[in-house]
């Protein structure tokens, strides 16, 4: 009888650990990971291209830029760093849910489709796994929607301090 309760009292420590920690919600170590946000027009001469990378508290931010006013098309880019506050990063840190994130589909609606622009969000995982959602540029998906509108903000606050000069 003891073996008994000594297998249920070990089998109940075992399955209850998962509900210790409610905040663990299938998080990746953040500090690992590298998370890239962007925009883009396909037909679109001027800033058409912008992304994010943040990694840790870096950011870089990536303008590229197309230029037909010499008659012949030019393709700059333009490279910006940045630090996050540790509380934007907490914020992210919060709603990036990897597991949840690799389940999703690869494109949404129509992005680009008439040049209506595309967004997306790729997570890249220390162990090299990369998962992207593409969808249209200004709408969201559902399931990951808090974090596209984090990012997105955070992405056209550096392209009103760096693209729009």
């Amino acid at each position: 009888m003891k073996g008994f309760t000594v297998v249920v009292l070990l089998t109940f420590l075992v399955f209850s650990c998962d509900f210790i920690s409610p905040e663990s919600k299938s998080t990746a170590d953040f500090s690992a990971l590298t998370i890239k946000s962007g925009q883009s027009f396909g037909f679109c001469v001027g800033k058409c291209h912008t992304e994010m990378t943040i990694k840790g508290q870096n950011v870089e931010f990536l303008v590229k830029e197309r230029n037909f006013e010499t008659g012949v098309l030019e393709n700059k880019e333009y490279t910006y760093n940045e630090i996050l506050t540790k509380e934007k990063l907490n914020k992210i840190n919060n709603l990036v849910e990897v597991e949840k994130f690799f389940k999703l589909d690869e494109v949404y609606g129509c992005p680009d489709c008439a040049d209506g622009g595309s967004e997306w969000i790729e997570i890249i995982t220390s162990d090299d796994k990369t998962k992207k959602v593409t969808f249209e540029f200004g709408r969201n998906v559902p399931e990951i929607e808090k974090l596209i509108k984090l990012l997105r903000e955070e992405r056209e606050a550096l392209n009103s301090k760096y693209a729009k000069q």
